[in-house]
């Protein structure tokens, strides 16, 4: 059975998850059932596993077994958020673990200046010194991808309201996702 699967990405402080969030509440305000998975918390262990030091098996086993009982549930459409600087590879996983997913990926991108507002407002302590850069880092290293990469949505100067919105209208375009 074919699942809608909807995957944001983009580099970290863009608004995945907080755009993700509004794309929810405007499906619920529709009435259209649906999950969504923020992966980066699929593998937030410490230490990493020695076998598994990227925690790329811990992930995809993870987001196997969530989509699971997810789909248990009820869930008949997916909404996942990530850091995918090399999106085939990791829509090779989500295909792994989402049997039947029909994915239709946008990135998000912002303006260096306002990805860097975003992670410092975030990233309250120690965390700014270690993302900051690597933010610009994925934002640079996504913006070199493949010309026939995924739909990109500018969050910059836009409200989230605004953002989900175009991010679920050109879902909908894409062979009718939604």
């Amino acid at each position: 059975m074919p699942v809608p699967t909807l995957v944001l990405t983009g580099p970290g402080g863009v608004g995945k998850t907080t755009v993700a969030h509004e794309v929810c509440r405007q499906l619920e305000a529709a009435g259209v059932p649906h999950a969504m998975v923020d992966t980066d918390e699929l593998d937030r262990v410490y230490p990493a596993p020695v076998d598994d030091p990227h925690r790329a098996d811990l992930s995809r086993r993870n987001l196997a077994a969530v989509w699971e009982n997810l789909r248990k549930a009820g869930a008949p459409r997916l909404i996942l958020t990530m850091v995918a600087v090399s999106l085939e590879d990791e829509l090779a996983h989500v295909h792994e673990a989402v049997p039947g997913a029909r994915v239709v990926a946008i990135r998000l991108r912002a303006s260096e200046d306002a990805l860097l507002g975003r992670v410092r407002g975030r990233e309250v302590g120690s965390g700014y010194g270690y993302q900051a850069p690597r933010t610009i880092e994925q934002s640079r290293r996504m913006a070199r991808g493949p010309a026939a990469g995924p739909l990109v949505v500018d969050t910059s100067g836009r409200s989230v309201i605004e953002v989900a919105r175009e991010v679920l209208d050109r879902a909908r375009l894409s062979a009718g996702f939604w």
